[in-house]
């Protein structure tokens, strides 16, 4: 049965070092608001920790915990960690079944190369109204994980580590969040990720990793602010990505609803797209294919083609916008475009490439332009 251990400095409370060495499983442990410290690489089993404050950073542990073979469960609450050494502040071991819980707590990492919470065994992680500041969340190779992250927020805007990486095998389900920084799954990673109303720096999708997307932005301003790539598989609805969807290898992707300010996609990508919007340039180079319904393409004067196509990539397209703002569509090579336009900005288009016979618009007039 578990008992409610009150650590403090009242009549009715035991100190912090006496709840420590006087351990049992499924104690819990209530803290009044101070400053606790533990020793380093304390070993957890089967324990909650709870802050009695009126805010989690009231009560603060100095230290790093670790999570064996031992430790069926670990439950911080309303309280915040400090980690100030080169140590991730909770370490999942590789010989660990856990089942890992925060709420409403604040982890404070100590170093660039560190992770507020590094998994390397089996663990279903859950993060409620939590904060990961100056450290990231990383599941390693031989993580096997699932991971629910509902209003919390990483804080990691690093340029050489992932705010989230994602390695491993499992399924991580992201909601109404914030990650200042990137999210990155990686090539030997065989996972699930959902993103749900968040708000991401930057998103790398690598290896054999399923991807939902719905009702959330990518803020990066760059060419790969979304880089999908290797065996993925990507669903995106309802989406905005401030800089560029770079797609290149095997990805398959279905895109609805979304807006882009430029879409690159490489090698033997299959895309989908669905009433979205190209603010910029898009670009099919390769074997790629892609097939657009009600979607817009549109260009400036920043790119020379508003959309491009090379070597043996294929456009099929119906009910398209095209605005190219006196930019011209590129078709070279062996590419294809087959489109049925409803509506666009000019009367006529230019269309520069090789063969006229590989264009097929209907619904604007084009005319061929001999590259230059």
């Amino acid at each position: 049965m578990a008992r409610l251990i009150k650590v403090g400095s009242g009549g009715d409370e035991i100190e912090w070092k006496d709840a420590l060495n006087n351990i049992q499983p499924d104690d819990v442990l209530l803290l009044e608001p101070g400053y606790y410290r533990i020793e380093p690489g304390f070993n957890v089993n089967d324990l909650t920790i709870k802050g009695t404050g009126s805010s989690p950073e009231d009560t603060v542990i100095e230290g790093y915990f670790v999570l064996g073979s031992e430790c069926s469960f670990f439950t911080l609450e309303n309280l915040a960690i400090n980690t100030k050494s080169k140590n991730n502040s909770i370490f999942v071991e590789q010989t660990a079944n856990t089942y890992l819980t925060l709420r409403n707590t604040v982890i404070h990492g100590g170093n660039d190369d560190t992770a507020g919470i590094a998994v390397n065994g089996k663990c279903t992680l859950e993060l409620f109204s939590t904060k990961i500041v100056g450290a990231s969340l990383s599941l390693f190779k031989d993580a096997d994980f699932r991971v629910t992250m509902n209003d919390s927020l990483i804080d990691y805007p690093s340029n050489k580590f992932a705010a989230i990486g994602i390695q491993g095998k499992g399924t991580s389900i992201i909601s109404g969040s914030t990650v200042n920084g990137s999210i990155s799954t990686y090539p030997n990673s065989n996972s699930e990720l959902d993103i749900n109303n968040c708000r991401v720096n930057k998103l790398l999708v690598h290896g054999s990793t399923w991807m939902n997307m719905i009702n959330s932005s990518i803020l990066d301003r760059g060419d790969t602010a979304l880089y999908l790539s290797d065996d993925s598989w990507a669903n995106i609805i309802r989406s905005n990505f401030v800089g560029g969807v770079f797609a290149d290898k095997k990805v398959k992707a279905i895109m609805q609803n979304c807006k882009m300010d430029r879409l690159i996609v490489c090698d033997q990508v299959q895309i989908t797209l669905s009433n979205c919007t190209i603010i910029s340039h898009a670009d099919f180079q390769d074997e790629s294919e892609a097939d657009a319904t009600r979607t817009a393409f549109s260009g400036n004067n920043k790119f020379q083609y508003f959309l491009a196509l090379n070597k043996s990539a294929t456009l099929k397209g119906k009910d398209l916008i095209l605005n190219p703002n006196g930019s011209v569509l590129a078709v070279k090579d062996e590419a294809k475009v087959k489109i049925k336009v409803i509506s666009s900005s000019q009367q006529s288009l230019e269309v520069e490439g090789l063969t006229a016979p590989n264009v097929d618009i209907i619904g604007l007039k084009w005319k061929m332009k001999k590259d230059e």
